[in-house]
């Protein structure tokens, strides 16, 4: 009953200053709670938030706190509705992509760099996650999988190929006739047929002698360049894309 009293003399006093200070006489807040062994601090330092297994629905002040014991999180009331408050927790080797250029918060930009630039920390972690002497760079790459020939880290792949002759479909280009040959026909006869006179007619004899025509027809064929002669150019295949850049945690 006496500290009580003490306490409300003491809060009764400070309100006066509009400041009210609990374990120090000198509060530099509305109010200011300080414990009185904060290097070595005992189970009664802090503020305990009042605790409830539901939250209120009606009648709530925005910015109003409350432990919730159904699911062990904090809320605050936003003016037309509860809100968690959660405290996002980030393990070492995660990946994020940002618009932001710069290391912040112990997210680390994979830039390639040496990892003997980051702090000790850093370093450390870098190395339990199988780092080498510098960083992953993520300049004009994407990200992969792992599988049985990409292994965690490893990089590889191309933005643009050639194609080679195996590549090319299977076609293959001919003529009807190719070099030297000769023709063959049948034996001319010469007839005679009398009716009121005589004349004579030749007609082949195929059933008898032939006879070949003078070797004849020698040839070459030749065919044009399929890309017309000029420099053979790589394929790009790059697909459509937005740059941002890319970041490891790493802690600070």
């Amino acid at each position: 009953m006496k500290k009580t009293l003490l306490l409300i003399s003491f809060c009764l006093a400070n309100v006066a200053m509009a400041q009210v200070g609990v374990g120090t006489t000198n509060p530099q807040a509305d109010l200011d709670v300080r414990t009185t062994n904060p290097a070595a601090p005992d189970a009664t330092a802090g503020i305990a938030i009042p605790q409830i297994s539901t939250l209120p629905a009606t009648g709530n002040r925005a910015g109003q706190v409350v432990y919730l014991t159904s699911d062990n999180h904090y809320y605050y009331y936003g003016g037309s509705s509860w809100q968690p408050i959660y405290q996002q927790v980030n393990s070492y080797g995660d990946v994020k992509y940002s618009f932001q250029a710069a290391d912040h918060d112990g997210w680390v930009l994979l830039d390639g760099r040496s990892k003997s630039t980051l702090t000790t920390t850093q370093q450390d972690a870098a190395t339990a996650l199988g780092f080498g002497e510098s960083l992953p760079d993520l300049a004009d790459k994407t990200i992969v999988g792992t599988s049985g020939t990409k292994t965690l880290g490893g990089t590889g792949g191309n933005s643009s190929i050639s194609i080679a002759q195996n590549q090319l479909p299977d076609v293959t280009l001919s003529t009807s006739t190719n070099g030297a040959h000769t023709h063959t026909a049948g034996t001319s006869t010469t007839y005679l047929l009398s009716l009121i006179g005589a004349f004579g007619y030749q007609i082949l004899n195929a059933s008898t002698n032939t006879t070949s025509t003078s070797s004849s027809g020698s040839h070459s064929h030749t065919t044009s360049s399929i890309n017309g002669g000029v420099t053979q150019q790589a394929l790009n295949i790059q697909n459509p894309y937005i740059a941002i850049n890319g970041f490891v945690y790493l802690g600070k």
